[in-house]
Order: structure tokens, then C-alpha cells, then sequence
């Protein structure tokens, strides 16, 4: 067996964060190569319908190269890049692929600005620092086969083997089932939509692995959805599970001659006396692919709830999606799919794709190994992927503590009759060491009278777990559902911990030039008004001001909060101050106007919360001819992509322009502005 992972993960991760933080414009000496990253995701986003219970969807992708060669974009032709969109679903700690498209054939780089100092080029390639936009229009009904692709190396025959087939509404898009994004269905969820370039000549320069980039979505109905925040650039959607729950192990392997893998791990202790462990093993570009995954086992234990998770190939793909099946014998857990010798289509883990793999266990975890089972003939046959598996001595559930409420035998949420005759059922049942009866409510290990007094003075007692609850204000407590609705919040269900929900923000919305109202972003949008920011009040906020703040004159008012704003058309008319650390001035700006509620310190933040190289530049003052320049910042210490930072000091009641642009011409995008005060006095 192969143990890959110990050898090449420092340098695969040196790899991925050498490449998602340069950009365009600070570049090093060393040679990059062309180097195409999904640079905005989900801007724009398309629902197409509903066959047969499957929703299909397409969203909009804008790329950008960061290398310092062009990229080939020649259309019509194998040496033009692929466009793939996956959707993942966060819901009670399982992370999950929920849907998966065909291959957008790309043609025609326009090199857009937008994210760098963009060096055009024509039609055929994508030029440096240059950007290119397909919105979801054009992403609909992409007619390219995952199957014909080779995602490592980005080879693949033109014309394509297949065409995709079905309904219009489906055929070929980012197919979901509808039960996975249906509110009622899901309470508590988080989703996820992935954007994937298989570029044609990347591998030669090895910058084939930040290829993939990710935003989150907020499904307020089936067909009602819109992104939240920022494109996560150059980062696999994998990764924001480690950054909701720290209790996630992510593994990278680098495969000899071959792609990347990533397995996460997370296991949960129940009240049973049994853990769960939960598994997701995704696929970057290893065409080898997956075709088998196994865990050991410990002697005398048996798993439970057993379960796989994949997601399905549709509009006529060559591969097939049955699932795997569970086989478990002495000492070992294993799935597998149809070996390659029998059917080179069986359903293995391919590239961009990712499976879940899940058991109960009534033994501890220990640091270990799983093994990958590869499914094509290559470099390696298994590879040996460190982390949390099970290991230690079974344990005596009866050694543990009662669950929750453990007079609720029957988990109706309310002590009644139920729970009586289950106590009578198992009445003088005794624990053997390696399971706690159900109906034992005092802890003693057996069913005896002294259980079923316990069940009847608790009689009406209701028993549901506390979990998420999100205010109004998007803050989220620990609270049961009643407690939870006289708090005017929404229960997310028992159980589920506060960092597996997303609540949502309400800010000001504007309804015309003199209404305001505080309320969610859907909301706002439902009655046709302007949301002003996420964390916005009315009080800070004048309705009548010009729709768009490129210039000065047309500043917004806001308040402390945090406001989603654009550049992309922004032009420049901001003055240049030499004594900033930049060349002195701010590209492509548009401007805000605040007062300081007292006196302290007011932060101006874009830290993580652009997607391009920001400036910051703080005056004293209203009016646009006396501006009085108090600070500016370019490149803010510890923040990512060359986002900024900014703290001044303010007294009360002072008037405060702020203006966000970028770091060079070009540099333009999309994000949010965070306007924080510290009061002292």
C-alpha cells in the first residue's frame, strides 16, 4: 500500500497558497505559466425549471488569469478551457455534493478588466491579468461530457463523444434535486456552488491546482436564490467545511504522475456510547479516480447506520451512477464500485466530485489510515490517507452518561404512553457489556420499577434538545423552539450547533426616494426596494441618494455595518496623494460619507471581503472640494489578496468621507465594506 500524503502535503499546500495569493501586478521572478482561476462566481444565477422533481440551474463564472503567459482560449477546438459548476449542501455536520452539470467549451476571451493590470490579447487566448465573464445565460445548456475529459493533464477530443440530452430545463445544467434545496425540507442548511476551470495547457507549469473557487448561495425557495458574499478564489468548496466546523480534518494527497485528492473526516461522539464517523472523499483532477474506500475494524463490534452518499450523472452521460455498496466482514468495512476490467463507466470517484462515506461505532477514534482503492490502472493501486478512525477498546455503553431527557424513550419530544410501554417491554432487560437497554432512564443498566416511576412522574414533560436560534439581527443563540419564537427568532431545529447555520443579516431597504424599512435582502427584494447594506439602520441611510456612488458627490450615507458594493464600473476622479503607500492614487473608486457616533476609533475594513486588489482613503470633511486626507491603506497586514485595513482616530459627531477603490487601473470588483467604532468616551 501507498502512503502518499505524509511526503507531498507541505509542498501541495505550499503550492495552492503560493497561487491563491499572488495576483496580477505583484508579481516575483519566478516563471508562472498561464494560471486561469474562477475569479467571481454565482454573480449572476438562473433557474430553468423542474422535471421530475430535478431542478436545473446555471450560474455565472468570470475567470481570470494570474499567470504571466496567456492562456490558450482558441474555440471551437480541444485547446479552449471547460467550464464545470458543482453545488454542496452543509446540513447537521454532513457535507455533501448535491448537483453536478456538463462542461461549458469555452471560445473567445475577451480579456476584461477587472482583476489585475489586464495585458489584452485577441480572441484566442486570455491574456495576462485579463478577465472573461460567461453569465448564467450563456453557461445554460453546456453540451461537453465530463467523461471525455482528462482534468489533470486538460486533454480531451473535439468534437466531444456525446451530446447531453433531456428536457431543456435540465439538460446538461447544474441538476439538484428539489428535496435538497427546499427550505422547508432543510432547515438550518447551508449551500454552496462551485465554479471549475480544466484549462488545456496548465499542466506543463503545474498551476492546474487552484483552479477551482467557491461562493455560498441562500435557496429562499426552489427557485429563488441568490449568492451571499464573495467568490472564495482558489479554493475547493471542501475547504469551507474545516472553516464552519474546526472539528474537520481535511487530508490532501498528490497522486505520483497524476492529480489531487482530499479527504475530510469528522466524528461526532453520540450519547449512546457510539461515535459517528463521517467521511467525504472529493476528487480534484486524479483521472485515475477512486474506485474502493475501506476502514478497519476493530475485533467484536459490528457498525450501524451505514450509509453512502453520491451524486448522479444525468442528460445522457457515458458514466453510470449506481450506488455503492456496503460490505462488512471481520475486521474490515468496505464500498466499492464495479472494477474497471468489467465496466471502464462504473460509477468511481471522479474528477470534481465528491462522495460521503458514513458509520456508527460504539469504539473511540485514533489517529490511523484509510485506504483509496484507485479504479484505473496507474501509478499506485491504494493509497494510505491519515486521520480519524476507529481504534480503540469497545466501551460499555452503560459506563456512560444518560442522553438527553432520557425518559423521552420513544424521541417523541414528550413524556406520554409511548414511553410506558416501552418500559414495560423491556422490562428486566439487563445490559451484557455491549448495549444499554433503551428503556433504562436511570442509569443503573436494566428495566425495573424503578425506571417506570421514573417515567411517570416525568409524565408531560416535553424533551426537545436546544439548538440554533437566529434573531433578527442575525445573531444566533442556544435555545429551545418556544423560548426561541418569543425571542421573534427562527428555530433551526434540535440539536444543530450555532456554527452549522448561516442566520441571515437585515439592513435598511430603501422602497422609494422617502420609505425605508429594516428587513432581510429577500425580503427587500420581494417588495421591489434597494437593500443598503447588510447591518444598516434607516437612521443612517437617506433613500434619495443617487442609486450609484462613483463619484464623490454622489457618496452614500451609511452607518457602522457592512455594505456590499461594486467597482466594476466605477470610474477614477478621486485626488492622488503621494504620502499613501501606493503610487498615490485610487483606481476605479466609488465613495461613502458617515458621522463618527463619538469619539475613538473608527475601522474601515476590506480585509478578506473583496475579490480584487483593494485601496482605502479616509477624509475629513463632506464637501468634495476641501477634502482633508486622514489615512489610506493598500495592502492590510495578515489580509489576503492584497485587501485593505484601515484604522483612524474620529471625535463626535465628525464627518467622515470614505472612498474604496483599487490598486492600479483595472483593478476592480466586487465586495463588501466593513465601518466599525470603537467608543472610548
Amino acid at each position: 500500500m501507498i502512503r502518499l500524503q505524509r511526503a507531498v502535503q507541505l509542498s501541495s499546500i505550499s503550492l495552492m497558497s503560493c497561487l491563491a495569493l499572488w495576483s496580477p501586478g505583484h508579481a516575483g521572478d519566478t516563471k508562472i505559466g498561464p494560471d486561469v482561476v474562477g475569479f467571481i462566481i454565482a454573480e449572476s444565477i438562473n433557474y430553468l425549471g423542474t422535471v421530475d422533481g430535478i431542478g436545473g440551474y446555471a450560474f455565472g463564472t468570470t475567470s481570470c488569469n494570474y499567470g504571466d503567459e496567456v492562456a490558450a482560449w482558441y474555440g471551437g477546438t480541444n485547446n479552449t478551457p471547460m467550464i464545470a459548476q458543482n453545488a454542496y449542501r452543509l446540513k447537521n455536520g454532513r457535507f455533501e455534493q448535491i448537483g453536478t452539470s456538463w462542461l461549458k467549451h469555452s471560445f473567445c476571451a475577451l480579456s476584461e478588466g477587472g482583476c489585475g493590470d489586464c495585458q489584452a490579447t485577441d480572441c484566442d487566448t486570455l491574456g495576462i491579468g485579463c478577465a472573461d465573464t460567461y453569465g448564467a445565460g450563456l453557461n445554460t445548456n453546456p453540451s461537453g461530457p465530463r467523461s471525455d475529459i482528462n482534468a489533470f493533464s486538460g486533454y480531451y477530443d473535439y468534437p466531444f463523444s456525446i451530446s447531453p440530452s433531456g428536457p431543456a430545463a435540465v439538460r446538461g445544467n447544474l441538476c439538484i434535486d428539489n428535496d435538497d434545496v427546499d427550505p422547508a425540507l432543510n432547515e438550518g442548511a447551508r449551500y454552496f456552488f462551485e465554479g471549475y476551470y480544466v484549462c488545456t495547457d496548465e499542466a506543463p507549469w503545474g498551476t492546474q491546482f487552484n483552479n477551482a473557487s467557491w461562493r455560498e448561495i441562500e435557496f429562499n425557495s426552489i427557485s429563488n436564490l441568490n449568492a451571499i458574499g464573495t467568490t472564495n478564489v482558489a479554493q475547493r468548496a471542501i475547504d469551507v467545511w474545516k472553516e464552519i466546523d474546526p472539528t474537520v480534518t481535511l487530508t490532501e494527497i498528490m497522486v505520483p504522475g497524476d492529480g489531487m485528492i482530499v479527504v475530510g473526516s469528522k466524528v461526532t461522539e453520540l450519547s449512546n456510547g457510539t461515535w459517528r464517523y463521517e467521511y467525504a472523499v472529493y476528487n480534484m483532477n486524479c483521472d485515475q479516480s477512486i474506485g474502493g474506500v475501506s476502514f478497519v475494524m476493530p475485533a467484536g463490534v459490528e457498525p450501524t447506520n451505514i450509509g453512502f452518499h453520491d451524486v448522479d450523472y444525468h442528460s445522457g452521460e457515458s458514466w453510470d451512477s449506481t450506488d455503492w455498496t456496503p460490505e462488512s466482514s471481520t475486521g474490515q468495512l468496505r464500498w466499492s464500485t464495479t472494477p474497471y476490467g468489467q465496466d471502464p463507466m462504473a460509477n468511481a470517484i471522479r474528477w470534481h466530485s465528491l462522495y460521503n462515506f458514513r458509520f456508527d461505532l460504539p469504539v473511540a477514534p485514533v489517529d490511523g489510515e484509510l485506504t483509496l482503492e484507485m479504479f484505473k490502472p496507474g501509478s499506485v493501486p491504494t493509497i494510505a490517507v491519515a486521520g480519524p478512525v476507529p481504534g480503540g477498546e469497545p466501551v460499555d455503553p452503560c459506563d456512560l452518561p444518560l442522553p438527553f431527557c432520557p425518559v423521552d424513550i420513544d424521541n417523541s419530544s414528550l413524556v406520554d404512553v409511548g414511553d410506558v410501554l416501552l418500559v414495560i417491554d423491556g422490562y428486566l432487560n439487563c445490559g451484557d457489556g455491549t448495549y444499554r437497554p433503551a428503556a433504562d432512564v436511570n442509569g443503573d443498566c436494566c428495566v425495573n420499577v424503578n425506571d417506570v416511576l421514573d417515567v411517570i412522574e416525568a409524565w408531560g414533560q416535553e424533551c426537545v434538545k436546544p439548538g440554533a436560534c437566529c434573531l433578527f439581527d442575525g445573531a444566533c443563540i442556544q435555545s429551545t423552539p418556544q423560548p426561541c419564537e418569543d425571542a421573534g427568532g427562527t428555530f433551526a431545529g434540535s440539536g444543530i450547533p450555532c456554527f452549522d447555520v448561516s442566520c441571515p443579516v437585515p439592513g435598511a431597504c430603501c422602497l422609494n426616494e422617502t420609505d425605508c424599512v429594516v428587513t432581510y435582502l429577500d425580503e427587500c427584494e420581494l417588495q421591489a426596494g434597494e437593500f443598503r447594506g447588510y447591518g444598516t439602520s434607516c437612521e443612517n441611510i437617506d433613500c434619495s441618494q443617487a442609486e450609484y456612488n462613483d463619484d464623490c458627490a454622489d457618496a452614500w450615507l451609511i452607518g457602522p455595518g457592512t455594505f456590499e458594493f461594486s467597482t466594476m464600473n466605477a470610474t477614477t476622479d478621486g485626488q492622488i496623494h503621494e504620502e499613501c503607500q501606493f503610487d498615490g492614487q485610487t483606481y476605479n473608486d466609488v465613495w461613502f460619507r458617515v458621522n463618527s457616533p463619538g469619539t475613538g476609533t473608527m475601522t474601515v475594513s476590506t480585509c478578506n471581503l473583496v475579490n480584487y486588489d483593494s485601496d482605502l482613503v479616509v477624509y475629513d470633511g463632506w464637501n468634495c472640494d476641501e477634502l482633508d486626507l486622514l489615512g489610506c491603506n493598500d495592502d492590510g497586514e495578515g489580509c489576503e489578496g492584497y485587501s485593505s485595513f484601515l484604522q483612524i482616530p474620529v471625535t463626535d459627531g465628525q464627518a467622515l468621507m470614505l472612498r474604496v477603490g483599487g490598486w492600479q487601473e483595472g483593478d476592480a470588483g466586487n465586495g463588501s465594506l466593513l465601518v466599525d467604532f470603537k467608543i472610548s468616551d
